[in-house]
Order: C-alpha cells, then sequence, then structure tokens
C-alpha cells in the first residue's frame, strides 16, 4: 500500500488512537501538520505529557519502536507507540518506563467515509 491509501489508513488509525486515549481520560494534543516528528502529544490522568507514535500496520516491529524512542529523545519527552494488533479491535501500548499493556477499542464506530 502506498501512497494516497497509505496516508488514509495511518490517519484512521491515529484517529482511532484518540478515540482510546479520551476514553481513558488522556488528554489529547494535535501537533502542527508537517511536523516530522510523532503523530499527536497525549496527557496521562496524571498530568504527565507523551509523545506518541500510532501504526496501523499489519506488523509491530522494533523499527517502529525504534522510530518513536529516537523522535522523543530529540523533544527530549517520554515515548509512547500505540501499534494495531492486525485482525483484533486491540492495540499494543508501550511506554517508555513503562510495562507494555493491551488496549480493547471500548467502541468500534462505522466510519460512513469508509463505505
Amino acid at each position: 500500500m502506498g501512497g494516497k491509501a497509505a496516508r488514509s489508513k495511518g490517519r484512521r488509525g491515529q484517529q482511532t488512537a484518540q478515540r482510546l486515549f479520551a476514553d481513558r481520560d488522556w488528554q489529547v494534543h494535535e501537533l502542527n501538520a508537517g511536523t516530522a516528528v510523532a503523530d499527536f502529544l497525549a496527557g496521562d490522568p496524571d498530568g504527565k505529557i507523551w509523545l506518541v507514535e500510532v501504526k496501523n500496520t499489519a506488523a509491530i516491529t522494533a523499527a517502529h519502536r525504534k522510530q518513536a524512542m529516537d523522535q522523543a529523545a530529540r523533544k527530549r519527552m517520554p515515548w509512547l507507540l500505540i501499534s494495531h494488533i492486525a485482525g483484533t479491535s486491540s492495540w499494543l501500548v508501550q511506554r517508555q518506563g513503562e510495562d507494555p499493556v493491551v488496549w480493547k477499542e471500548l467502541k468500534v464506530e462505522n466510519n460512513a467515509i469508509d463505505g
């Protein structure tokens, strides 16, 4: 998948991830379009701000984790990688200094745009 289809899939992944955070009382802050670092910022319920990278791909790879870590290091922020688990409504959440956890989508919505 390339070009427009990949960007569309990526954007859907970001929107789903943002809902996952909101459902768990996290604050989501969009970054300016065109920035070459991460997908958005998220503030956890304790007020800690994380630099978030979203991956909506078939595989969860070490390269994705390295990308999240490198981006956060450049911004001097803690990193968070959220990756869709293919074939499920669950996402693997990896954060700097924390054990990985799985978040399940609380409500899977049909998106009229997707047809």
